[in-house]
C-alpha cells in the first residue's frame, strides 16, 4: 500500500505532466536529459534502442520485452536502463483521459562513474538486483520527492540552469542507494563481467554497420568467447548476433523515418547486403513491411509535432 505521501508526490507528478504533455509521444524539455512521455490508445505499441536512463512511471500500465524476457511495470515503479538495448514495448489500457505517462532522466556517465567513486570511498555502495539491462522496482519517497523537485523546474528556467544538474546528481544518489543502484553501479565499474559487457554494447553501438565477429568482440573486452556469449546474454537476453541484428533494424527505421531514406537505402547504411533479407527481418521484427511501417509512424508524427514516437 503507498504512503499518503508518496500519493501527493505521486498526484502533483501527474498534474505537471498533464499541464506539460498534452499530445501523444516522446518530448525533450528545456532541462537537457529530462523527456516526458504520454501514449493512449492510438500510440500504444512501439519499438525503440532504450538509452542509459532512469524511467518513473507516473500513471498506467507497460509491458517491454527485451529479447526472451518480458518486463511489466505501472505507477510508481522505477526503471534502471543500465546499456543500450533495443526493445520493443505495449502499454496496457492506456486511454486519452488515463494515458501512460512517464519521466525519463538520462544517465551521464562520467557523473555517475564519479559519484559512484566518491561513495565507495565513503561506505560502499548496498547489494541488490541481477545485472540485466533492464531492472524495475519500487523506490523510497525521497527519490521520488527529487524528482518533483527537478519537475517543478520546467516552470523556472534560470531556477533550473543552476539547479537541475545538481537535482539529477542527487536523484543518482538517490537511486544508488536502493537495490536499483548495483546495476547503475556495475555497468559503470572500471572492472567485472557486467563494465566489460557493458564496453562491448558501446562497441556495437557505434560499430553495427560493420560485420560480427563475435571472437574478436570477446577478444577486445579481454573475455573467453564461452564466458562473454554467457554473460552478454545475461544482461541483454540476447545472444550477441541478435543484438547486433536488432540494432541495424532500428537504426534503419530511425534512418527511414527521420531522415528520409527509401528501404533499399536504409538497408545497405546498416550493413545489409541484400535488400530481401532487410524486408524479411524487418517485417519480422516489427510486423510489417518497412514501406508500411514507416508510412504509420509518420503518420502518428504528422499528428504530434515535436514528438519522439518512440
Amino acid at each position: 500500500m503507498q504512503s499518503e505521501k508518496l500519493e501527493k508526490i505521486n498526484a502533483e507528478l501527474k498534474q505537471i505532466m498533464l499541464e506539460k504533455v498534452h499530445k501523444i509521444g516522446t518530448f525533450q524539455t528545456d532541462i537537457p536529459g529530462l523527456s516526458l512521455s504520454r501514449r493512449e490508445q492510438g500510440n500504444c505499441e512501439g519499438a525503440s534502442i532504450y538509452s542509459t536512463s532512469l524511467g518513473f512511471i507516473v500513471d498506467g500500465k507497460k509491458r517491454s520485452v527485451i529479447g526472451d524476457k518480458e518486463y511489466e511495470y505501472g505507477k510508481n515503479d522505477c526503471l534502471v536502463v543500465g546499456v543500450d538495448v533495443p526493445a520493443s514495448f505495449c502499454t496496457i489500457g492506456a486511454t486519452h483521459d488515463h494515458p501512460f505517462l512517464s519521466i525519463s532522466v538520462e544517465i551521464d556517465r562520467a557523473v555517475l562513474s564519479e559519484l559512484i567513486m566518491q561513495l565507495e570511498e565513503i561506505h560502499g555502495l548496498p547489494e541488490g538486483m541481477p545485472n540485466e539491462a533492464l531492472c524495475v522496482g519500487t523506490v523510497d519517497e525521497n527519490v521520488w520527492e527529487t524528482v518533483l523537485r527537478l519537475m517543478r523546474l520546467l516552470d523556472n528556467p534560470v531556477e533550473a540552469k543552476v539547479l537541475a544538474p545538481m537535482i539529477i546528481r542527487e536523484i543518482y544518489f538517490r537511486v544508488l542507494q536502493t537495490p536499483l543502484g548495483m546495476s547503475l553501479r556495475d555497468f559503470n565499474a572500471k572492472q567485472g563481467a557486467s563494465a566489460q559487457i557493458a564496453r562491448a554494447i558501446a562497441w556495437l553501438r557505434e560499430n553495427y554497420a560493420s560485420p560480427l565477429s563475435v571472437a574478436q568482440l570477446a577478444d577486445n573486452v579481454h573475455m573467453g568467447v564461452s564466458t562473454f556469449h554467457r554473460h552478454f546474454k545475461e544482461v541483454t537476453c540476447m545472444t550477441p548476433l541478435q543484438f547486433h541484428k536488432r540494432l541495424r533494424l532500428h537504426e534503419a527505421k530511425r534512418l527511414m523515418l527521420t531522415e528520409k531514406m527509401d528501404a533499399t537505402t536504409a538497408c545497405y547504411a546498416v550493413g545489409y547486403e541484400s535488400p530481401s533479407q532487410f524486408n524479411r527481418e524487418y517485417k519480422r521484427q516489427f510486423g510489417r513491411p518497412p514501406y508500411r511501417d514507416i508510412k504509420q509512424q509518420r503518420e502518428l508524427i504528422r499528428g504530434n509535432p515535436g514528438a519522439t514516437l518512440q
